[in-house]
């Protein structure tokens, strides 16, 4: 995340408060591949956030927290599978961030899915007190068929 937190700092990513859906507390928008205009800044990516009160709540933070790990797939040239994989991989460090710091969440039926299923396997592989648990895409399953069941995912 320092990458993430060095591309804001050059102005290669940009963050700014808007609108982010009625699904969305924040939203990444990559840019990678874009057309630029002469004389445009060519960016890596745009963080909206939804209100500047986000950076004020654990769960807020934590969905900074999930934007930014698809921007550092930007950062870093990452090619994930599918739009769901990259969903998966930043649902698991949302949910790392809201256990750490001991925060919990609501929402519909399917966004608890999602984070149900996100804990499941912080918790059953201790991602929190063991450093470098690997997954398979497969320990993922029941996580992308959460997602995949969410509208702002299909």
């Amino acid at each position: 995340m320092d990458l993430v937190a060095r591309a804001i700092e050059k102005q290669d990513i940009r963050v700014e408060t808007g609108s982010t859906g009625s699904q969305l507390g924040a939203a990444y928008s990559s840019f990678v591949g874009r057309r630029f205009s002469a004389g445009e800044k060519k960016l890596i990516g745009k963080i909206t956030l939804g209100s500047e009160g986000a950076i004020k709540s654990a769960v807020g933070k934590a969905s900074i927290f999930h934007e930014s790990v698809h921007a550092l797939k930007d950062v870093k040239g990452w090619k994930v599978p599918s739009m769901q994989d990259e969903e998966v991989v930043a649902y698991l460090a949302d949910a790392l961030y809201l256990r750490a710091n001991h925060t919990s969440v609501s929402g519909g039926v399917l966004e608890m899915a999602i984070y149900k299923a996100a804990f499941a396997i912080v918790d059953a592989r201790s991602m929190l007190t063991k450093p470098g648990v690997l997954l398979k895409w497969t320990d993922c399953d029941p996580l992308r068929a959460a997602i995949k069941a969410h509208p702002a995912y299909q």
